[in-house]
């Protein structure tokens, strides 16, 4: 069995592999899957990552096992510019066009059948209106405006990337008539942990095709 090692931006993403994405592979037999946070500077992890990071990470990892999986769970909100396609991407009318284009263009620059390129749309906090059941969990009280943005977006990855309306704006929002800062690296995984991997595959198709996707080739003979 190929180990699937998941570059990350950062802690969040790190908890997240950990706690739902891994449990979930391992019932295929994926028993390593091994999230790879990126450094976006000297001992600081966590967005604002660079493509040429990006691929020099990829590059080092499909080197160092020839018979891994290398993939991504990055967010497209606030990507940066110098990721291949990028310009291109967002002349498109459609931002899941979009992101599938810079999908596209990071494999054909890295050319490797072991990658497989994967960018969240819009950003992680939008699998964190899959269910209401980690908001009532720790946050009953924010629980029902957590349900009005559910019960909005059948689709959570398509809340938007406005600046006002983006997934962590509208997380920090929420947590703003508490009041309590929201703070992603702990408040995210918690939420995420507690509602659990299956209602973010049954309302997150792009999601759902990536972890479909890492499955069929973690497992290829």
């Amino acid at each position: 069995m190929r180990t699937v090692n998941i570059i990350v931006e950062g802690p969040t993403e790190e908890e997240f592999v950990n706690n739902c994405i891994a449990p979930y592979l391992s019932g295929y037999g994926i028993i390593n899957s091994v999230p790879i946070p990126l450094e976006t500077s000297p001992g600081y992890y966590g967005g604002d990552i660079t493509y040429e990071r990006y691929r020099d990470n990829a590059y080092k990892l499909l080197v160092s096992d020839p018979n891994c999986i290398v993939t991504s769970l990055i967010d497209f909100y606030e990507l940066r510019n110098d990721f291949p396609g990028y310009t291109a991407a967002l002349a498109l009318s459609y931002r899941n066009d979009s992101v599938q284009l810079i999908e596209q263009e990071i494999s054909n620059d890295i050319n490797n059948p072991r990658l497989i390129p994967y960018i969240q749309l819009h950003e992680f906090e939008g699998l964190l209106f899959s269910d209401i059941k980690g908001f009532k969990m720790y946050f009953p009280k924010i629980a029902n405006h957590a349900l009005y943005i559910i019960n909005r977006y059948p689709n959570p990855e398509d809340i938007n990337d406005g600046p006002a309306t983006a997934p962590s704006v509208r997380m920090k929002d929420l947590f703003s008539k508490i009041p309590k800062r929201y703070v992603k690296p702990f408040h995210g995984p918690m939420i995420a942990l507690e509602n659990g991997i299956t209602p973010i595959l049954a309302k997150c198709p792009r999601f759902k095709n990536w972890i479909d996707t890492i499955i069929v080739k973690a497992t290829a003979l």
